[in-house]
């Protein structure tokens, strides 16, 4: 099978190549494929948004030349009901010193890109964020605790978590990075503390508390008030939500197939808790891009996820190759999923995405 990895980014449809019925199935890319097609309509805006994204990251890695001062490292029960309320207590124990904890590691691995991204440090407030972090993780517990299902959770602290994303977003998206970075490790320390056989019954927990914080439902909701019943973009959108899950296993499989022995700072490829984050970042890309599909824009690849990943992904040891590996399969699954109507409306930030993160951006 040919390496996606291989497959140019010229090789990708353009919108007007899209006819009624036809299927770019993952397994049918073929040398053939790899010929270089017509540009899509809309390839000025693609070509904007590379030649932003280059000057992005180009800032970025001239300021951490110039010697940014980096902030070095710091340092079994049952399933049974019986054992919820220990566990509660075991989980709240933890919470106390687990906030802490992770700010440190968090320190550790972004304190130099405060100044490498020019952001203001009076933005980040490492009381607050930990304070905001105990809350919102204490809720999850006590909904655990009252027998409240996982997937309740959404109503019980749904509207917190968008109003929490939003409050650290709208101050600057980069801020977000070091918030979401605190809750990650934060949530590492609190199921470390459990047992194997525990873990399963508090895992969706933090799944759900994780999802709402990292996908940005609030400002895809809002996008779609904006839309009649009947949009060809709002339907779009709702037919692809319904594969993304499936979408994001299906694109770690074969990237993980085609990174063996691949290592992050978080782990191998195949480890189980690297899996899950993977899997989240895949779902990341795509509710993305239903945002900017929604908002009929690019500005949320360009003043959200790509200054993230530009912050998060190397202090991290996650490669751009892999990356750009992981949004070429994602391209092509979601072409095989959905009809050529939903296909057509997605497919120009598709490309623009890919191209954001492809090798041209990431040359030096």
């Amino acid at each position: 099978m040919t390496s996606i990895s291989q497959v140019s980014l010229k090789s990708l449809p353009a919108a007007d190549e899209i006819q009624q019925g036809e299927s770019f199935a993952t397994p049918g890319i073929t040398g053939s494929d790899s010929q270089k097609r017509p540009e899509a309509q809309g390839v000025n805006v693609s070509s904007l948004a590379v030649s932003w994204a280059k000057k992005y990251y180009n800032t970025v890695e001239a300021r951490e030349n110039q010697g940014v001062r980096q902030i070095p490292d710091s340092s079994e029960s049952s399933n049974y009901d019986g054992n919820r309320a220990k566990i509660v207590d075991k989980l709240m124990d933890t919470l106390k010193i687990a906030s802490d904890i992770a700010w440190n590691k968090v320190e550790a691995v972004l304190g130099g890109q405060i100044e490498q991204q020019a952001i203001d440090p009076s933005l980040i407030s490492h009381e607050e964020i930990a304070a905001d972090t105990r809350t919102l993780y204490r809720k999850a517990i006590d909904a655990y605790g009252d027998r409240e299902p996982a997937s309740r959770l959404s109503v019980v602290v749904g509207k917190e978590l968008v109003k929490l994303r939003r409050k650290y977003s709208e101050k600057n998206s980069l801020v977000l990075g070091f918030v979401t970075l605190q809750f990650q490790y934060t949530s590492k320390i609190l199921l470390g503390c459990l047992a194997e056989s525990e873990l399963s019954e508090f895992a969706p927990y933090i799944k759900v508390v994780d999802d709402y914080l990292h996908i940005p439902y609030g400002q895809i909701n809002e996008a779609a008030a904006n839309h009649p019943p009947n949009s060809r973009a709002l339907l779009a959108v709702q037919h692809l939500l319904q594969h993304t899950t499936q979408i994001a296993s299906a694109v770690y499989d074969r990237a993980s197939s085609q990174h063996p022995g691949y290592r992050s700072s978080s782990g191998y490829l195949s480890d189980r808790e690297v899996k899950i984050s993977s899997m989240r970042d895949v779902e990341i890309f795509q509710s993305y891009l239903c945002w900017c599909v929604l908002e009929e824009s690019i500005r949320p690849l360009q003043q959200e996820l790509f200054p993230i990943c530009v912050m998060l992904y190397p202090k991290l040891h996650v490669s751009w190759e892999l990356v750009q590996d992981m949004l070429l399969i994602l391209f092509w699954e979601i072409s095989d999923r959905l009809p050529a109507e939903d296909l057509i409306v997605f497919l120009p930030y598709l490309r623009t995405v890919t191209e954001m993160f492809s090798s041209d951006v990431f040359e030096n």
